[in-house]
């Protein structure tokens, strides 16, 4: 005889008893009602000749027709040789790994294993990249459903604002967070990477701001004096033209590097592009701007030496760039590199002293690995005569006389 099926009226009605009992709705399907008045859905069913159940939850919690559906999802699984109760069980764990794996947990997990690897500089880029325009949207999302429309959204909406450039490096930032999630299992795609070629991250049109001019080193170092910029960034600026590091490696220098009594900065390998210690004279007016910033921001020698509020603990990227714009002089900070590279030349300075200055690598293999020297003592005299030319400057005096052994080159008429 055919088993009645149930209606919500009878689940609704199906009164309590002293023991446990079912009402049938068919093809395994019961309502358990228990003593408590408790009214639980339960599938039997049988696999490789056993019989055993699967709970579908409660009644209102999951309705007849909801229960209905779920033991017919139930049905086929078994109709597949699935048990039902394994298959959930599994896709439990899977929920819980994919809800464990989102993106800013994945994020965080592949930041921290390359911290030791990168500079300072570097990972605070890509902390800021991923901070800014990747989390906010997508921080909370398992990783391994992002899809390119997805990703696409907030990179398209950051480059609509006018941070052009810093949207298409959040892409690469993405690329490489999608293909370490690839690598441990937690996503199958990587949107980065296909969005590489995308027309709506196009290229923007390269904007370049000339070097600082030997002739305007003078008005820059009066305005700077006389100005409001922070001491720190003021600082900065100052040793960016009496040292001629890259601005990254000055600004994440730490007061462990510096010896003042030996008017010497060590940077370590791994902080340098070269990836090489660089040892870099200081010029006595560095010494003096640098035993007055230490009253400021030397807290123990683990210090930044320009330490910030910003989140790498150290000045931003663009913090120098900025205040030269502010004081009226459009160009980088990085253009004080080629400021030197020019006046230095052009005073008849040792080429291969500039170069391990500036710390170059020379294009010309032969030469490369010709000048074993580090040139320090000979660079300790070179900087000082920039220091004193630039002080010079700043005064309105006569530029001071060439160290011995040098030679101006006049350019030819």
């Amino acid at each position: 005889m055919a088993e009645k099926l149930l209606s919500d009226r009878t689940c609704k009605s199906a009164k309590r008893r002293t023991t446990p009992y079912p009402l049938a709705d068919g093809k395994g399907l019961r309502l358990v009602i228990h003593p408590n008045g408790s009214k639980y859905w339960v599938l039997r069913y049988t696999l490789a000749g056993k019989e055993t159940t699967l709970g579908l939850g409660t009644y209102l919690d999951v309705t007849l027709e909801e229960a209905r559906k779920e033991a017919g999802k139930a049905r086929k699984l078994v109709a597949a040789g699935i048990n039902p109760r394994v298959d959930r069980k599994v896709n439990v764990a899977r929920n819980i790994e994919r809800g464990n794996a989102t993106l800013e947990a994945v994020a965080n997990e592949w930041m921290a294993r390359h911290k030791a690897d990168w500079s300072a500089v570097h990972y605070e880029r890509n902390e800021g990249l991923l901070r800014r325009i990747l989390l906010p949207e997508l921080g909370a999302l398992p990783i391994a459903e992002i899809t390119e429309p997805m990703l696409l959204a907030p990179l398209k909406k950051a480059y609509d604002s006018g941070i052009r450039e810093s949207a298409r490096k959040a892409r690469a930032v993405a690329a490489l967070l999608f293909a370490y999630a690839k690598d441990t299992h937690r996503a199958t795609s990587n949107p980065g990477r296909e969005l590489a070629q995308s027309s709506v991250l196009k290229r923007p049109e390269a904007k370049h701001f000339a070097a600082l001019k030997a002739e305007k080193v003078g008005p820059l170092l009066k305005k700077l004096a006389a100005s409001g910029v922070e001491p720190v960034t003021r600082v900065a600026l100052v040793l960016m033209l009496l040292t001629g590091l890259r601005d990254s490696t000055l600004r994440g220098g730490r007061w462990q590097e510096i010896d003042l009594k030996a008017g010497k900065w060590i940077v370590p390998g791994e902080r340098m592009k070269s990836r090489r210690e660089h040892a870099v004279p200081l010029p006595r007016q560095a010494v003096s701007i640098l035993k007055e910033l230490a009253k400021l921001t030397r807290r123990n020698t683990n210090s930044f030496i320009f330490a910030s509020r910003a989140k790498a603990g150290f000045l931003a990227e663009n913090t120098l760039r900025l205040a030269l714009h502010g004081l009226g002089f459009k160009v980088t900070a990085h253009g004080f590199r080629s400021l030197l590279t020019d006046l230095l030349n052009e005073r008849g300075f040792n080429a291969d002293a500039i170069e391990r200055q500036l710390d170059h690598s020379s294009e010309d293999k032969v030469r490369a690995a010709y000048p074993r020297s580090d040139f320090f003592d000979y660079r300790r005299k070179m900087m000082q005569w920039v220091a004193d030319w630039a002080e010079a400057q700043q005064a309105g005096t006569a530029a001071p006389m060439l160290p011995a052994n040098v030679i101006t080159l006049r350019r030819a008429g």
